[in-house]
């Protein structure tokens, strides 16, 4: 107990802990940086001594010994959508049962010269990119020169290593679902054509659409980014509309967006499923709690996060994996506001 105060007087050292173990300081050193292979009796001798020293390494020292910071950059569109905070969730729980540390910035509004900042401020700082790009975002993430893992993107031209859904499957499914519904008049908010997982959320609506013959009414598709305002601004149009030409149903791009069309609906005290049917993709706490609750596509958005994390980790360790697309299931999750059509929008919206 004397030895241990006294040791504690200053800072404690690998010296120390390979004093307390009984092992040779070249010993501990490839205990705690996982160099190669040490008896598991030694292992445990070391890890004692450490946890009862309480030695902290000092990581400055280890990344010049290892060459690695054990730290990973994850870059997201924004902090306001809960699929990125699940997704930084899932990829930082990950992290931290394999010693990493996670840097995360917001990329809202960023440019090529943002992008090319934040490589150069942290390009020495870390061994990894997890990336979830935005809509807007073609930054070439392979030009930090380091391992690359993006999520809910597919950049083939690139190569990438990716974590995906099948975006248009998940749309064609809520449009498949209206339609059984007996809808025809089927309204579709958000998204951009050609634009990445908008454009694909679209291409499955109208895929669908096509398959049960049905043609597609041009007015009412509302693309736009996936953010709230573009659900608010959708929904108001197609309420505006003449009654002959409004839609019974509408599927929103994505949980923010169905936010906003929740929105207008509320304002104009409409009913979804009674008044007029709403679908989203992703599910959300509004989605859930809210009265009746919205149908909409969930997707294993933590799982994402683990599985980016993981092949992220695998390719840092100089190993291959396979398939270069991870592709994961998606849900259909039936809830009330899904409803065969009404004549509840027989009137004007009530302001």
């Amino acid at each position: 107990m004397e030895d241990h105060f006294k040791l504690r007087k200053k800072e404690i050292t690998i010296k120390d802990v390979a004093r307390r173990a009984g092992v040779a300081v070249s010993t501990v050193s490839r205990v705690l940086n996982g160099l190669d292979k040490v008896s598991d009796k030694t292992r445990r001798k070391v890890q004692a001594a450490v946890d009862e020293l309480g030695y902290v390494q000092n990581q400055l020292a280890v990344s010049m010994v290892t060459g690695q910071t054990k730290t990973i950059m994850m870059i997201v569109p924004d902090f306001t959508n809960d699929f990125n905070g699940a997704v930084i969730q899932g990829a930082e729980t990950y992290l931290k049962e394999h010693g990493y540390t996670i840097l995360v910035s917001s990329s809202a509004d960023f440019k090529d010269a943002d992008y090319e900042a934040l490589r150069q401020r942290f390009f020495r700082m870390v061994d990894g990119i997890l990336a979830v790009p935005s809509p807007s975002d073609i930054f070439n993430y392979n030009s930090w020169g380091k391992p690359a893992v993006l999520i809910d993107c597919w950049r083939p031209e690139n190569d990438y290593y990716t974590v995906e859904i099948n975006n248009a499957w998940g749309t064609y499914l809520l449009t498949e679902e209206m339609i059984r519904k007996g809808h025809r008049r089927i309204a579709f908010v958000g998204g951009i054509q050609g634009v990445s997982l908008g454009g694909q959320r679209l291409d499955g609506f109208r895929r669908a659409m096509k398959d049960y013959e049905i043609p597609v009414d041009e007015s009412l598709i509302k693309p736009g980014v996936h953010f709230q305002e573009t659900g608010v601004r959708g929904m108001e149009e197609l309420l505006s509309l003449p009654v002959s030409l409004r839609p019974t149903g509408v599927i929103a791009v994505n949980n923010l967006t169905c936010i906003g069309c929740m929105e207008v609906l509320l304002r104009h005290h409409l009913t979804a499923g009674k008044d007029i049917s709403l679908a989203g993709f992703d599910d959300h706490p509004a989605a859930r709690y809210t009265a009746p609750g919205i149908t909409v596509i969930s997707r294993p958005s933590i799982e994402m996060g683990r599985e980016g994390a993981r092949i992220l980790l695998q390719l840092l360790q100089g190993k291959k994996t396979e398939p270069r697309r991870l592709i994961m299931d998606i849900t259909l999750l039936r809830r009330g506001s899904v409803q065969p059509p009404h004549c509840g929008l027989t009137d004007s919206p009530r302001p």
